[in-house]
């Protein structure tokens, strides 16, 4: 009983595996779209990095233009401050002098 249930069980099988394989002209051309899937997306992907590597120098150099063009900002403010108190020591106008003060003593709430 065993032996032909163990020898239905495997013609089943058999039969079902077959039945699902399909023919082996459709797998050639899904291995074919497959492989050229995976070279357009291989050659996708390499311009992907090709414009990082691009784009990457150009954003560094961007950024420290952007720095630069802030620090040249802040020493030209600089210049014309330094500038106009200059200019007043000759006509007799008091040169106010900015000092630092120190903060006040903490107190308890």
């Amino acid at each position: 009983m065993t032996i032909c249930l163990t020898g239905l069980s495997l013609i089943a099988i058999v039969c079902a595996v077959l039945s699902f394989a399909g023919q082996s002209g459709q797998h050639s051309a899904k291995a074919a779209g497959h492989s050229s899937q995976a070279a357009s997306h291989g050659s996708a992907a390499l311009a992907t990095g090709t414009a990082a590597v691009v784009a990457v120098p150009i954003v560094v150099f961007g950024a420290g233009l952007a720095i630069s063009g802030a620090a040249i900002a802040d020493v030209g403010v600089g210049r014309v401050a330094l500038g106009n108190d200059l200019s007043r020591v000759g006509t007799g106008q008091p040169v106010l002098q900015q000092g630092i003060t120190p903060d006040p003593v903490p107190t308890l709430d």
